[in-house]
C-alpha cells in the first residue's frame, strides 16, 4: 500500500516550496526511490498545494505535469478540484493558460482528456465548461458530447443541449443521446432526456414524459441558463 506521508520528505518539500525552487524540486523528486517518489506526489497534491497562492499552484502543476504526466496529472488535477469549486483557482488564471498551452500538442491529447474528466464536474457555469473545452482544444461537437454525457450537472446538461444544436441534423444521434441519459436511471437525467425529446421533437423516444414546452420557452432554452434550469426542474 502506498504511503501518503513521510516527515523527512515533507520537510524537504516545504523547504523547496518556501524557496519556490522548482528546478531543485524536480531534481529532488528524481533522486527518490519509486515508493518515496509516490509518497512525495501525495504530499504535494494533498498537502503542499492545498493553500498556496494560485500562481504557485499553476507553476508547480505546469512543471510536474509536463515532466511526468503519468505520475502527477491525476493527483494534481484532484488537488485542484476543491479550489476550482471554492474559487481560489480559476481557469481564467494566467497560470492555467500556460498549462493549457503546454498541453496543446497532439501527443498530449490524453492528458487534456484526463483534465477534462476531472474538472468538468467542478465547473458550475456553462461558460466555464465551454472555455475549458476551448482552452484544451476539444472543439469537435461529438468529442464534447462524449465528455458531457459523463457528467451530471445543470451546467454540463445546458452545454450538452447547446452542443446538440450543432448535430441536430443527425436524428439518430439525438435519439441515442436521450436513451443514454435515460439509462443513467436518475431523475435529473430522465428530466434532461425529456427536455431534449421535446426540444427536438423526438417522438420515437418512448417513455412517460410530462414536459411540454411553450413556444416562447423554445426560443431561449438553449441560450438562457436560468430558463433552462427552471425547465429541467419543471419536469416531474
Amino acid at each position: 500500500m502506498d504511503q501518503h506521508y513521510n516527515p523527512t520528505i515533507a520537510a524537504r518539500l516545504r523547504q523547496l516550496f518556501a524557496q519556490a525552487d522548482w528546478s531543485s524540486l524536480q531534481a529532488y523528486l528524481s533522486s527518490l526511490s519509486n515508493a518515496h517518489f509516490r509518497t512525495a506526489g501525495y504530499i504535494i497534491g494533498e498537502r503542499m498545494l492545498r493553500d498556496v497562492p494560485s500562481d504557485v499552484f499553476w507553476d508547480v502543476m505546469l512543471r510536474l505535469v509536463t515532466w511526468q504526466p503519468k505520475a502527477f496529472l491525476v493527483t494534481l488535477a484532484k488537488s485542484a478540484m476543491p479550489r476550482l469549486q471554492n474559487g481560489t483557482l480559476t481557469i481564467c488564471d494566467d497560470g492555467f493558460a500556460r498549462l493549457a498551452s503546454a498541453l496543446t500538442a497532439e501527443e498530449r491529447l490524453l492528458d487534456r482528456e484526463k483534465l477534462l474528466l476531472q474538472w468538468l464536474p467542478a465547473m458550475r457555469h456553462p461558460s466555464n465548461i465551454e472555455k475549458l473545452f476551448a482552452m484544451l482544444h476539444i472543439v469537435e461537437p461529438r468529442r464534447r458530447l462524449d465528455f458531457l454525457l459523463r457528467v451530471e450537472s445543470l451546467a454540463a446538461n445546458f452545454v450538452l443541449l447547446r452542443t446538440l444544436r450543432f448535430e441536430e441534423h443527425d436524428r439518430e444521434l439525438l435519439v441515442t443521446t436521450c436513451r443514454q441519459l435515460m439509462r443513467r436511471g436518475t431523475s435529473e437525467s430522465f428530466n434532461m432526456a425529456s427536455l431534449i425529446r421535446e426540444f427536438f421533437g423526438l417522438e420515437e423516444v418512448r417513455g412517460v414524459f410530462s414536459l411540454r414546452l411553450e413556444p416562447y420557452e423554445m426560443t431561449c432554452i438553449d441560450t438562457d441558463f436560468d430558463t433552462f434550469c427552471r425547465l429541467v426542474h419543471k419536469v416531474r
